[in-house]
This record gives C-alpha cells, sequence and structure tokens, in this order.
C-alpha cells in the first residue's frame, strides 16, 4: 500500500497528466453526440419543457459511448445503455420524490454506480463510463418532488435516448436505407455482416467474480466519498461520489491516479470557466448553446487527454445541473473542493485493495 500510495504524489506521475495525443482526435462522432444532445434542448425549449430537456440530452448521450464497435453490436449494446441511463433517472427520481433520507439515497446511488460498471465492462463498453449514470440519478433526485415529475424525467430521458441510439446508428441506417432502395451494398459499410454475439451470451460469458468485485469497490468508493464530503460540510456531497467512482472505475491502479489527477487538474480549470459562465444572464437557450459547446469539447479530447475531457466536462455538468436547480457560481468552488475528496478517496480506496499485479508493475516503474 506504502508503494502505490507513494505512487500517486510523485512528480513523474502529475507530469504525465499533462500528456496529450493530438493525434487520436476525430470530430465525425463528437458532431454527432452534440447534435443529438443540441437536438433535445430545441424540442425541450419549443415544447416549454425546460426544466426536463435536461434529462432527453442525458438520455441521448448513449450516443457517447461503443464508438469502436461495428454498428450490428452497437444495438444490443446501445439499448443496455437505454436501459441502464432510464433507470437511473427513474430511480434518482423516486429517491427526491419520496424524500428518502441522505443516508439511503447515498447507498442507493452508490449501487447504481456499481451496477453501471458491471454492466459497461461485462458487455466490453467504451465510454464515458459509470459515472454519467451517478450524475442521472444525482441530478434526477434533486429535480422531483413528486411523482408527475419522476413521469416526466423518466419520459424525456427515454425520448433523448431513442434519440441517442438514432444519432450513434445513423451512417449504418442511412447505408441501410440506401441498399434498400437501390439494391446496391454501400462501398463504405461492405457486405459482410460483423461477427457479433448477443448480450445475453456476453454477458454469461463475463468473469462474474473478478467483476462483481470491481464493481462492490466502486460502489463503496462512492458511498466513502459521499460520507466524507458530507463529514466536511460540502453541500455537493454527490459530487464527490461522481469524482471517486470516476478515478477508480473498472481501471488498473496506476491508470485510476493517472485519471484522478487529470480529474482533479481538469476540474480547477473547468470550475473558473464554469463560475464566469454561471455569473452571466445566459436563460435556458444561452446556457444550452454553451452545454453543446463543452459537449462536443469533451468527445473530441475524450481520445486525447482526461484532463482536457474534464475541462470541458466541468462545466457542462454545473450549468447542466443548473437548469434544473439553479447554481450560484460559488458551486464551482464546490464542484472543486468535491472532486479533491472524490479523487483522494478513489486512490486510497485503489491503494487499500491494489491487485498483487499492480503493486508489481508500481516497484518495477519506481526503480526506473
Amino acid at each position: 500500500m506504502r508503494t502505490a500510495l507513494r505512487h500517486a504524489v510523485r512528480p513523474k506521475t502529475w507530469r504525465g497528466a499533462l500528456h496529450a495525443d493530438l493525434g487520436k482526435a476525430g470530430v465525425a462522432v463528437p458532431v454527432r453526440v452534440g447534435a443529438a444532445v443540441a437536438l433535445m434542448f430545441v424540442v425541450g425549449g419549443l415544447t416549454g419543457h425546460h426544466n426536463v430537456a435536461g434529462f432527453a440530452a442525458l438520455g441521448a448521450l448513449v450516443c457517447a459511448f461503443c464508438r469502436p464497435d461495428p454498428y450490428p453490436v452497437r444495438v444490443g449494446r446501445l439499448t443496455v445503455l437505454s436501459i441502464l441511463i432510464i433507470s437511473s433517472i427513474a430511480t434518482g427520481a423516486t429517491l427526491g420524490a419520496s424524500g428518502a433520507p441522505v443516508a439511503v439515497s447515498v447507498a442507493v446511488i452508490a449501487l447504481i454506480a456499481g451496477a453501471a460498471a458491471f454492466f459497461v465492462s461485462a458487455l466490453h463498453i467504451v465510454g464515458p463510463g459509470a459515472v454519467v449514470f451517478v450524475f442521472a440519478a444525482v441530478g434526477a433526485e434533486a429535480f422531483a418532488r413528486n411523482t408527475g415529475d419522476v413521469l416526466h424525467a423518466v419520459a424525456a430521458s427515454a425520448v433523448g435516448t431513442v434519440t441517442g441510439m438514432i444519432a450513434a446508428l445513423a451512417p449504418w441506417l442511412l447505408s441501410l436505407a440506401w441498399r434498400a432502395s437501390t439494391g446496391r451494398a454501400d462501398m463504405h459499410t461492405g457486405t459482410h455482416p460483423a461477427r457479433r454475439e448477443s448480450v445475453a451470451v456476453t454477458l454469461i460469458r463475463a468473469p462474474h467474480s473478478t467483476l462483481l468485485k470491481s464493481s462492490a469497490r466502486i460502489a463503496v468508493a462512492g458511498t466513502v466519498g459521499a460520507a466524507v464530503a458530507l463529514a466536511f460540510g460540502l453541500s455537493h456531497y454527490m459530487w464527490a461520489a461522481m469524482g471517486a467512482v470516476a478515478t477508480i472505475a473498472g481501471v488498473a491502479y496506476h491508470v485510476a491516479v493517472h485519471r484522478g489527477v487529470q480529474r482533479l487538474l481538469g476540474n480547477i480549470g473547468g470550475a473558473l470557466l464554469a463560475a464566469g459562465l454561471l455569473a452571466l444572464p445566459l436563460g435556458y437557450w444561452g446556457a444550452a448553446a454553451a452545454i453543446v459547446i463543452f459537449q462536443i469539447c469533451a468527445e473530441i479530447a475524450s481520445t486525447v487527454n482526461y484532463a482536457l475531457t474534464s475541462l470541458a466536462v466541468t462545466p457542462m455538468a454545473l450549468l447542466l445541473t443548473g437548469l434544473g436547480a439553479g447554481l450560484a457560481p460559488a458551486a464551482a468552488v464546490d464542484r472543486i473542493l468535491d472532486t479533491l475528496v472524490g479523487v483522494v478517496v478513489g486512490i486510497v480506496i485503489g491503494a487499500l485493495t491494489i491487485s498483487g499485479v499492480d503493486s508489481e508493475h508500481l516497484r518495477t516503474a519506481a526503480h526506473h
């Protein structure tokens, strides 16, 4: 454990967090994600459903997952993700409407984090990870005060997931339509179907014992993160839970430390941006435009550097939260403090539960 904790504070570890590989940047998928999110805000704004447009946008974020997967493979995985995001919002909204005690809310949302991490790992899903589902549940809990709010949030998220799935599959769907109308194969997709197994088979073949241990660790990290934030009197304690989950979720210890440092650095810069934006009278449309821009930037940066991703995600998340609950610029400071708590908790729990392989990796690295 001492070796693991020393690794977390080594200057080399912090310098490595700043490395960026611009060659991996792409634009097509980020623009599709941004378009899906923007459409949800436009529909919400034009129909007068400003208060639940954010949940539709969260549902649309399913199109940010499964980037490397062949299109036929995405269908099943995106369906599972859609069910997970709708369930997370439904559960969070139910907690809010029922006035559940803090301890119950923390425990339930931590279980959501663990369950989301289990399915994401079991299905080999690439994307933002379990923290999206935690954020959705937390936002829904803060929003819902009665049964009507629960139903509206769930309905909006369902519309969003359908939109997100269509956006994620758009090139393939257009190719199928082209082939159906012309009787010819599209040269960009090929004529050979992707080799794949069903979602059910993939879940059955998954290493359940290993995944359950990892999911339990993530749930514990989320719970402890929230508890520590509460002990320090931080008002947005679930943000600490998200920081812990994002740090430790499904990765080796040295990667968790790397991501934790990057998340903290990105959150500091992003919080400064958010504080300035929250002080402006953006209104619904201004906030929506800023959220979409930050979302596209986050998607572009996601393959380049996690610190840059966090730099964009932080103001986006705060603006999205502010749409439903309203936030003062001071909330940006809370975000930094909560993230610091979450990252530290994630790293410590990671060190306490580090595997033998990870320990040996760190010992070897320390001598080079």
